[in-house]
């Protein structure tokens, strides 16, 4: 079983390191004053440093090595997981617990929150939904096909700001404050293909419906916008058929089911409703 050997900052500014084989769930314990008794008493702790090993004998044996290092060495070694985008990670009790780079959030799966946007909207009689085609040179599912935008929530920011952002960033779609539909939050863990790692988020979805074409002007990481109704992409999460689909100028598309990495069954039935309740009574029979 992996391990994780971590440094905690405490509200006192002194530097806890300790090891586990679920740091979510050890955040949380230290925020609840039940992980260690050096932290007792001296919460809320911030998650500076971590390190994710093989095995948890791995781990035991950095914590044991970190320890020994006197202060101003633990500093150092601080600031070689500094810079860079920063994520806010959370305890399983869905506190933050600091902000981490990226790139050790992804390759270490440490818990962290996303936004995704829904769009629905009748095209040509037909109720469906949008999706995003990434880039090829993505690093993540190249040439896969997303929901219409996703993206991760900076710190400080509400995931309605978030998924705002990411919607004029990504697909170039300006949509006022207050316009969205919540649709629920979602726990989602999965594989990366960024050479490794994985991903540990909460998604928090919203809708939003647009008839017609919308006015998407992608940017450089989306490769173009697709079209399903909802009766064949509530197929494609069960029949792993391919998605028959229709590009923002009508050309039809046929997108295979591997190629889709929008299908969160949890997620699609939580958000469903939502969807059903902006469209046409009868619109989104699936």
């Amino acid at each position: 079983m992996s391990g994780y050997t971590y440094i905690l900052r405490c509200a006192d500014d002194t530097l806890y390191c300790g090891w586990t084989n679920d740091l979510t769930a050890r955040l949380a314990a230290h925020n609840s004053g039940k992980g260690a008794k050096y932290t007792r008493g001296r919460g809320p702790v911030k998650l500076v440093y971590s390190e994710l090993f093989a095995t948890q004998s791995e781990a035991m044996r950095r914590e044991a090595a970190i320890k020994r290092l006197p202060r101003a060495e633990k500093d150092a070694l601080l600031k070689t997981q500094s810079g860079g985008e920063q994520l806010t990670v959370y305890d399983a009790l869905g506190r933050p617990c600091g902000e981490r780079p990226r790139a050790v959030v992804h390759a270490q799966g440490l818990f962290h929150h996303v936004c995704h946007l829904w769009i629905v909207g009748v095209w040509d009689g037909t109720p469906g939904l949008w999706l995003q085609q990434r880039q090829l040179d993505r690093p993540l599912y190249p040439g896969w096909f997303d929901l219409a935008s996703t993206g991760h929530i900076d710190p400080g920011e509400t995931p309605e700001a978030g998924v705002l952002r990411e919607a004029r960033e990504e697909i170039g779609l300006a949509l006022p404050e207050g316009s969205l539909a919540p649709a629920g939050s979602y726990r989602q863990r999965y594989a990366r293909g960024e050479g490794g790692g994985f991903d540990d988020e909460l998604a928090h979805a919203f809708a939003v419906r647009i008839d017609g074409v919308p006015p998407f002007s992608p940017g450089s990481e989306v490769a173009g916008m697709a079209f399903a109704s909802l009766s064949a992409f509530a197929r494609a999460h069960t029949e792993q058929a391919p998605l028959n689909a229709r590009r923002a100028d009508g050309a039809p598309l046929s997108i295979p089911h591997e190629r889709l990495c929008c299908l969160h069954q949890e997620e699609w039935d939580g958000t469903y409703p939502t969807l059903a309740a902006l469209l046409p009574p009868g619109g989104a029979t699936t």
